[in-house]
């Protein structure tokens, strides 16, 4: 759980690098095999996102 601006920060600069991960392994991997190695990255973007969009509406509706 975000609970600092700060904390967003990192959350996001954690999305962008599971992201370029993400590019770079869809240059190398066959597509069969990327599709079973991006899944849990995939899930975990989603997860983080989720949180940062949490943080954001929290700190909305605290003001």
């Amino acid at each position: 759980m975000i609970q600092t601006d700060d904390q967003m920060l990192v959350a996001q600069q954690c999305v962008s690098n599971l992201r370029t991960i993400l590019l770079k392994a869809r240059k190398v991997h066959p597509p069969h095999d990327y599709t079973r190695m991006a899944e849990p990255i995939l899930l975990e973007i989603q997860q983080r996102e989720q949180e940062i969009l949490e943080y954001l509406v929290e700190i909305r509706a605290a003001q």
